[in-house]
Order: structure tokens, then C-alpha cells, then sequence
């Protein structure tokens, strides 16, 4: 299925997004240092499976501008949820990676009655006082990749990041990530109620995550009312990209499962 660009304008900003395909929309939002570009596996994956799949560049990152007002996480869901208005999405699946994740997260929690199913890959949700999350920023240069996934290799081998362009996109995405952070620190949205999640939700994790680790994947399907947890061996905190044939192919098994497509 052909992958397109689009872009429109919000607020008088410009929104852009990858999409590709019909039906049912799945829409995905990447991590802080990444864009849409990074569920470029899951675009080509699940249209072909009659979903329209779409990969927004969220405020501030890709192809995108920064938004007037968007000055912390928290401010992004409310311009994505005008952005799906304005495409007459009323109902959508929604996930994301890792800041991805708390913005689906929050969205979901304040408009749960648009969201058929949640989706949520290697994200806060929730507060472990004795588990540790480590902001990427503050990885070392020489260790960037081998703190963020598990194999390095294998993640420039499966890489959709490979031009110039891209590198620029991503220095930019890092610089709006580290604006956006309160504190430095990666915290669940303060505004997110859980209680209110309780659509289908899908939760995938690295088993070797070591930026939000694994105990925040299960302590998440603990705590909401209708989710499952799929763990992904030697894996890190990009399993969408690390591990794309096992990650596309839960999506499908548990929307296929719970017939939601």
C-alpha cells in the first residue's frame, strides 16, 4: 500500500502526517527523539490489512511546527484531537512509543468515548517510586543506541532513519523533547485518570528496556481493566522498530481477536 505525505493547516500551524490505506484509522505517535517516519513498518503492515494507518510528526517535530501553547507534553493531545476532528475521525485506535505512549495515554483518558482501542509500547503510564526511568537525553553520545535499544546493529540494519534529512528531523525532535520536559524528568501526564481507560488496550514492551523498564508494562496491565501485555524478547525501548514483524503482527492478532477492524 502507497505511503503518502499529508499536511494541513491547524491553528495556523502546520500538522504533517504519513498515511496509507482505508478503513478503520490506527493512528501511532512517536517518541521524543523521533517523527512519524518511525511506523513506517507498521503503515506498509497494517493497511494491508484494511486499516488506515497514520504516523502524525506531533508539534515541534518532522515536518511539523511548533504550535502556540504546546509547551509541555501534556499540551499535545488537545491539538491532535482538533487535528482528527478535522478529519472527521470520530471514532480511532490509538498508540504510541515511549512520549508517544503518554500522549495516546491522555488522549484516550480525556476523550475515551473516540477511542476504540489504546495501544501503548514502552510508556509512563503510572508512578513506580522504586523503579527508575531514564531520560534519553542524558545518555551518553559514545552509548546513545546501546542505551536505547538492545542490539545496535540490528536497529541500524531496521532503521526507516537513513538520510540527511532525517538526521536533521531528529536533532530538531530532540531539541522540542528536551523544551517540552518540565523537569528533565519523564513522568505520567499529572492529568491522566486511568479509571477512564477502559477501552480494549494493548501493551507491548522490550523485555531489555532500560529507558522505561518493564515493570511499568506490567504494573500498567495490573492496574486497567481490559488489557493485555505482549513482551518482546531482546528487545529494548523501540520495539517497533527493533522487532517490527512481532509488533505488527500483536496489532493485528489482538484487534483481529477482539474485532475491533
Amino acid at each position: 500500500m502507497e505511503i503518502v505525505d499529508r499536511s494541513v493547516s491547524l491553528a495556523g500551524e502546520t500538522l504533517h502526517w504519513y498515511e496509507a490505506g482505508e478503513g478503520l484509522a490506527v493512528v501511532l505517535l512517536h517518541g521524543g527523539g523521533g517523527t512519524g517516519r518511525a511506523f513506517l513498518s507498521q503503515l506498509r503492515y497494517l493497511s494491508d490489512h484494511r486499516l488506515r494507518v497514520l504516523a502524525p510528526d506531533m508539534p515541534g517535530f518532522g515536518k511539523s511546527d511548533d504550535f502556540a501553547g504546546v509547551t509541555h507534553v501534556s499540551d499535545i493531545a488537545p491539538v491532535l484531537i482538533d487535528w482528527l476532528n478535522l478529519l472527521h475521525l470520530s471514532h480511532f485506535i490509538i498508540g504510541g512509543n515511549s512520549m508517544g505512549g503518554r500522549v495516546a495515554l491522555s488522549l484516550a483518558s480525556r476523550w475515551p468515548n473516540q477511542v476504540s482501542a489504546l495501544i501503548v509500547l514502552d510508556s509512563v503510564g503510572l508512578d513506580l517510586p522504586d523503579v527508575s526511568v531514564i531520560n534519553p537525553l542524558t545518555l551518553p553520545q559514545s552509548g546513545y543506541m546501546a542505551g536505547l535499544v538492545f542490539d545496535p546493529d540490528r536497529y541500524k540494519a531496521r532503521t526507516p532513519y537513513r538520510t540527511l534529512d532525517d538526521a536533521r528531523e531528529l536533532n530538531r525532535g530532540r531539541v522540542s523533547f528536551a523544551r517540552y520536559m518540565e523537569d528533565g524528568m519523564i513522568r505520567p501526564d499529572p492529568t491522566l485518570e486511568l479509571s477512564r481507560l477502559t477501552m480494549p488496550t494493548l501493551l507491548i514492551w522490550g523485555r531489555e528496556d532500560r529507558i522505561v523498564p518493564l515493570a511499568y508494562g506490567q504494573a500498567l496491565n495490573h492496574t486497567l481493566p481490559d488489557s493485555e501485555l505482549v513482551i518482546i524478547e531482546q528487545c529494548g525501548h523501540l520495539p517497533h522498530i527493533e522487532e517490527p514483524d512481532v509488533v505488527n503482527t500483536a496489532i493485528i492478532d489482538f484487534l483481529q481477536r477482539r474485532r475491533i477492524t
